[in-house]
């Protein structure tokens, strides 16, 4: 039993009770705080644990996809340090070269490369130091497969501070692509040999064509020439027509070929526009009056008249446009017109626009869809009534792309068709001729012909001429009955009766009334009736189709009460050609193989009044040059294609002749008729070209030409005559 307590002990030993409890207490608390501090601890730890594990299985993951990537790209992949060691290859690096890591680590490496090949230098770190840090080339080199092109690019490794520790090559296999390209420049090559041969072929079979077609075209117009009975001049007709339409589908291939090859050039020269469409209208006028068409040219009042273009491109694609109206118009007729458009052409150039406009079948939607492709026709059918090879509108199309235009077709079934082509033509900068200017002119015009009496009408208009149409006899009448005019101008025949009794209707209602006639080139035999004497109808007469310039000369001439000159008559687009009459008589020496060609040229020649010498070859043309004095021949007509010498070899020969008969003219007569033929013949030495079959004309304008002048192109220029 315990001792009784005294009352001062008692509180003592209850607060040391209370400090051994509240120590206890405390204790457990602070070790129940580290028991948790502890489990979080471990938790981190856990926690830290599982992410390390974590991302060392995405590590291993990733260093096996880095592995199998290696592996599947198939490139040889090499290290080296900076001594040209290797210190990593891939496997396949070992497959490619059959070689193992212990075989080439630590060691320098170069492919062999096949025999008579040079050697590169793999892991050289020149070209690496500057941007981009890398080196391409391909290379052929000996493999465990025997020879195969690598693709090799190598670049340079760095390490933290930027200096270089290594280098990485890259070799891809391309043999394949290498193969895939040697093929396809083969067969590029092919493709060009069979262009050349193409070209060849054409420019061949032209010939071989055309040395036979100069004979039947001209042999025939020299027998139309003759007195021949009605029906033989038919069957001659028939004859040089066909030969013409044989010729023109030459022509066509020939161009098609030309411009599918890219030889289509522009050579861009000063000329006269609207000259040029003119020209185009009254060339196929013959054709368009035959068919009983109108043809007609209308320049805007005003437009530049000289430009610069390639004129021999514009005229073609006039004519192709004009000539195909012509085919496919029955009735009615075809006008060419030439306008200035508003669109802006870098570089200064005018936007100036032609149209040919025809009163033709027209086409339907569908067809104009297709109208300007290879082979195209509007009418597809066995039985279509129009020939032709359907080449005209591509060529066309084609000739205005390439200098740098565009063409637009507009048409309606059985109301006609117009086309109109945008061409961009640079300006030159001369002065424009004085335009005759009527104003207070008062004209009254029949209107008889729907297309060529409102574009002169406009024409006149334009310089200030007061202009009445009318369309009938009793229009006329009451007209001049009601007000004077100054000048009256009508067709020979038309609509509303004989063109020279309304001229003297006219002069009775309006004494003092001048009066002008149109008429087509076969009605000129009319003249001396109609003109040129006191009892004539008419004071003066244009010829259709009829030109601007020489209708306001004309009215301006009978205006001012002049009589029309010479000179005036020659504008007016008669289609005479003075050059033949204006060509002194010529000793000319002609070499040409063909007898029938040869027999022609000789006819054409001496119907004008030339001496002409015929030599079989190049070789007898030299012999006949040699044969006879300087001075004897004026000019000489060189086949190309001959036995024996041709006519180049002929010519550089006479280029070196040692005295004045070197300086000789000579003229390519030839079947070739592709454009570097042309150059062909000039760099050989001649003078100028003419393509067979030879229209004689444009042989009486050669020879004009080079009729009293020598040749530049001597060899031995101390031998030219002075």
């Amino acid at each position: 039993m315990l001792p009784a307590l005294s009352n001062e002990a008692a509180p003592l030993i209850l607060l040391a009770t209370a400090l051994v409890v509240f120590l206890g207490i405390e204790a457990w608390r602070r070790a129940s705080r580290r028991a948790t501090r502890h489990a979080r601890e471990v938790e981190l730890l856990q926690a830290r644990l599982e992410t390390l594990r974590d991302e060392n299985w995405e590590l291993a993951e990733r260093e096996e996809r880095y592995r199998d990537l290696v592996k599947a790209q198939g490139d040889v992949i090499i290290r080296k340090d900076l001594k040209g060691r290797l210190n990593y290859v891939n496997d396949v690096f070992c497959d490619t070269f059959s070689l193992t890591r212990a075989d080439v680590i630590g060691k320098q490496f170069l492919p062999e490369v096949p025999e008579g090949e040079q050697q590169k230098i793999l892991g050289s770190f020149s070209g690496l130091a500057l941007p981009p840090y890398r080196v391409r080339f391909d290379q052929r080199v000996q493999t465990s497969r025997g020879p195969r092109w690598f693709a090799w690019e190598e670049f340079a490794i760095r390490d933290e501070d930027g200096r270089l520790k290594e280098i990485q090559t890259v070799g891809r296999d391309i043999t394949e692509r290498k193969q895939a390209e040697e093929k396809l420049a083969e067969a590029l090559e092919q493709a060009k040999a069979a262009s050349r041969a193409k070209s060849l072929f054409l420019a061949t079979m032209s010939h071989e064509i055309r040395t036979p077609m100069n004979g039947i075209i001209g042999m025939t117009q020299l027998l139309l020439d003759s007195g021949l009975t009605a029906a033989q001049r038919s069957y001659a007709g028939a004859v040089k027509s066909s030969g013409e339409a044989l010729l023109a589908i030459i022509n066509d291939i020939l161009d098609y070929s030309k411009i599918e090859a890219g030889k289509i050039t522009l050579e861009e020269h000063p000329f006269d526009l609207p000259s040029a469409v003119e020209s185009v209208a009254e060339l196929l006028a013959p054709r368009a009056f035959e068919r009983g068409l109108e043809i007609v040219s209308e320049i805007e009042p005003g437009i530049a008249r000289r430009v610069m273009g390639d004129e021999p491109r514009i005229r073609q694609v006039l004519l192709n446009l004009a000539g195909n109206a012509i085919k496919f118009t029955s009735e009615g007729g075809v006008v060419l017109r030439l306008r200035l458009g508003d669109y802006a052409y870098p570089d200064d150039k005018l936007h100036l626009i032609i149209e040919v406009e025809d009163t033709g079948i027209g086409m339907d939607a569908g067809t104009l869809e297709t109208i300007f492709e290879d082979f195209a026709q509007a009418d597809q059918s066995h039985s279509r009534r129009y020939e032709g090879t359907g080449l005209g509108l591509a060529i066309t199309r084609r000739l205005v792309l390439v200098m740098g235009g565009r063409i637009e077709v507009e048409s309606t079934p059985q109301k006609g068709s117009l086309f109109r082509v945008h061409l961009p033509l640079g300006q030159v900068a001369e002065e424009q001729p004085p335009v005759p200017q009527l104003e207070g002119l008062r004209l009254v015009i029949l209107e008889d012909r729907p297309l060529v009496v409102p574009a002169l009408a406009r024409a006149a208009a334009y310089v200030g001429a007061d202009v009445t149409c009318v369309a009938s006899r009793t229009a006329l009448e009451e007209h001049l009955r009601r007000d004077r005019a100054d000048i009256f101008m009508c067709m020979i025949e038309g609509a509303a009766g004989e063109g020279a009794e309304l001229a003297r209707l006219a002069r009775r209602l309006n004494p003092g009334i001048a009066t002008l006639v149109l008429l087509r080139p076969q009605e000129r035999d009319h003249l001396p009736v109609l003109t040129g004497h006191e009892q004539a109808a008419f004071d003066a007469y244009l010829v259709r189709p009829v030109r601007t310039t020489s209708l306001l000369t004309r009215l301006a001439a009978l205006a001012d009460g002049i009589e029309a000159t010479d000179e005036e008559e020659a504008e007016d687009g008669t289609g005479a050609t003075p050059a033949a009459a204006d060509t002194e008589s010529l000793n000319i020496l002609v070499a040409e193989d063909n007898e029938i060609n040869a027999l022609l040229t000789r006819t054409l020649l001496e119907h004008v009044g030339h001496k002409v010498t015929i030599a079989q070859n190049g070789q007898k043309a030299i012999e006949a040059l040699e044969a006879h004095e300087a001075g004897t021949f004026d000019v000489v007509l060189m086949d190309l294609h001959m036995p024996g010498m041709d006519g180049f070899e002929a010519t550089a020969h006479i280029r070196n002749l040692n005295d004045a008969r070197n300086a000789i003219p000579i003229i390519a007569l030839t079947a070739n008729a592709m454009a570097e033929d042309r150059q062909n013949c000039l760099n050989a030495g001649m003078d100028d070209y003419l393509s067979k079959p030879v229209a004689a004309d444009a042989l009486a304008r050669t020879l004009l030409r080079w009729a009293g002048k020598q040749s530049p192109n001597i060899a031995n220029p101390a031998a030219k005559a002075v």
